[in-house]
């Protein structure tokens, strides 16, 4: 499936970015991570990975309507945690309807990605039990990160993965139609 083609020549592709709470410096390590994949492997094939997130948690709540669309409209999901699904469990609810679009062959959603930060000293029984529910969770690519630098490793391999398969595949319909 092509991405969303615009005047300026380049196939973009979004990538929905969610992190509740205290996760600003992780929120800004995924874009650091978008802007790099672009600039070594899709820019370079006309092809632009396009992060779209909240920044404030409250949207979720005001804006759900909006927000969903925005995950729907998606072709990859990010979802960083450490402790919570977020105000009224709504981050829990987005998740699902990230890993619903990514089954319906419909909608632009390729792959969903769970980062969970670890927590070697946590003991709260409701935190330990959303991180094994997160961790008993099939279907979807999940890894733990202790720091920015371990976040950024992992997430940038992923980013520069996708677009690499986004290159291949606008080369190989290229190819395929003359």
């Amino acid at each position: 499936m092509l991405g969303l083609t615009m005047t300026h020549g380049f196939d973009m592709y979004r990538v929905f970015l969610s992190a509740p709470g205290d996760l600003g410096p992780e929120r800004r390590a995924c874009h650091e991570v978008i802007a790099r994949a672009n600039e070594t492997t899709a820019m370079p094939a006309k092809v632009l990975l396009v992060a779209v997130e909240l920044r404030e948690d409250e949207h979720i709540v005001g804006y759900r309507s909006i927000v969903s669309d925005n995950v729907r409209w998606s072709a990859f999901f990010i979802q960083v945690f450490a402790d919570d699904w977020g105000p009224k469990n709504l981050f829990r609810k987005l998740f699902h309807l990230a890993v619903e679009c990514r089954d319906s062959v419909s909608m632009p959603m390729r792959e969903v990605v769970v980062c969970l930060k670890d927590a070697p000293h946590e003991t709260d029984p409701e935190i330990l039990a959303f991180r094994q529910e997160l961790q008993d969770y099939q279907g979807v690519r999940l890894f733990h990160y202790a720091n920015l630098d371990e976040l950024s490793t992992q997430l940038l391999e992923i980013a520069t993965g996708w677009a690499q398969k986004i290159v291949q595949e606008n080369q190989a319909a290229k190819t395929a139609t003359g």
